[in-house]
């Protein structure tokens, strides 16, 4: 597939030069583009639009909460260990955007009292962020503009740390990508919010690796796509150590002649004995030509663990909304009200207040037309 090809020669940074991940990056990124697992992640979404998107412009994200104590901001360290963080054969393209832009470090050292954010103004420098062993901290992101952009982060939790991660993505992007990797050491506990809504083309990478032993990760996400919008949500979590846990719960409305991918995998490491892992997927389609594409995966490589996985396309529940529509309320309201309330089960975190109402929104307009 010529939309899978390597686009343009790879330069390493000087930052990242003389480091163990610089060792044969070049070679390694070349053969990450061209494994054939990697035609099945982008199955559904073409892979040159995303990859093209590190040819724009990239600005700094605006931060607030970093002005605590215990945070260091830093662009371009030069001392920073990125060899068991950043993997470029699970991600070659996010490896790719980190030698196209400068580098944004955080390091969080002490228990934060207000969250840090991270306030995105488009196309966006990589971000990675350190967070020390038995730190507490919430982290939360917004996206809201409307050009087409991409963010690649990187959160690494240290043992017994615990972080609470909220990311709002409302703006009406023609073109946008997030990709995010999160690693968690020993009975580290891990949080993720999303909220979105799909644009044109929106893609959502996330990878989340278990590494310590009693290492936990959860995920909420509640995507509205409106009519002839696209989102491509791509999730894989990884349970490489012992007594690991996982929770995922995806909830999607997508209307009539939206798009929207969902492939959550769940990935059991050989050491990974007594891991405890869940996934689920819902989707409610609100018209005949809605297109919902859900693939969730386990691989297994160990038989001392309890996973369980499963997903559902369907449409609104008839004796709910004749419940509804007996009681008074008009067929619009009814219908929004059901979609409301199949989103909110999966509505939570710091900023769900906001949350709550974007994702309304478009239904209330589908009503109005």
């Amino acid at each position: 597939m010529a939309d899978l090809e390597v686009l343009e020669p790879l330069n390493l940074p000087d930052w990242l030069n003389n480091t163990v991940l610089a060792e044969d990056a070049v070679e390694n990124y070349q053969r990450a583009l061209a494994r054939p697992a990697r035609r099945e992640l982008w199955k559904y979404t073409p892979a040159r639009k995303i990859t093209e998107l590190r040819q724009l412009p990239a600005t700094q994200p605006l931060l607030s909460g970093h002005e605590q104590t215990g945070v260091t901001v830093t662009a371009n360290p030069s001392n920073i260990d990125l060899a068991d963080l950043v993997n470029i054969q699970r991600a070659p393209e996010a490896f790719a955007q980190l030698c196209k832009q400068p580098l944004l470090h955080i390091a969080v050292t002490a228990d934060l009292a207000q969250p840090l954010n991270l306030h995105y103004q488009g196309n966006s420098w990589p971000v990675i962020i350190d967070v020390a062993p038995g730190v507490s901290m919430t982290l939360t992101e917004e996206c809201e503009q409307d050009h087409d952009q991409q963010q690649t982060l990187w959160l690494r939790l240290g043992a017994n740390s615990a972080v609470t991660h909220a990311r709002n993505s409302f703006g009406a992007a023609a073109l946008h990508w997030q990709f995010v990797s999160v690693q968690v050491h020993a009975h580290g506990h891990y949080r993720l919010h999303n909220h979105a809504l799909a644009s044109t083309l929106r893609r959502q990478d996330t990878q989340i690796q278990l590494v310590g032993a009693g290492a936990h990760a959860e995920l909420t996400s509640a995507v509205m796509v409106a009519e002839r919008l696209n989102l491509d949500q791509q999730i894989t979590i990884e349970h490489i150590s012992a007594n690991t846990s996982s929770r995922q719960r995806v909830h999607n409305i997508v209307a009539d002649r939206g798009k929207s991918t969902f492939n959550g995998r769940i990935h059991i490491h050989e050491g990974a004995k007594s891991s405890d892992a869940q996934l689920s997927n819902k989707n409610l389609g609100l018209g005949a030509n809605a297109t919902i594409n859900t693939k969730p995966e386990l691989e297994i490589y160990n038989d001392d663990v309890s996973c369980s996985h499963g997903a559902t396309i369907g449409q609104l529940d008839d004796n709910q909304f004749f419940y509804l529509c007996s009681r008074g309320v008009a067929p619009a309201v009814a219908r929004r009200l059901l979609c409301e309330g199949f989103l909110q089960q999966c509505v939570d975190g710091p900023i769900a207040d906001t949350a709550g109402p974007a994702l309304v929104a478009p239904l209330q307009d589908m009503e109005m037309t």
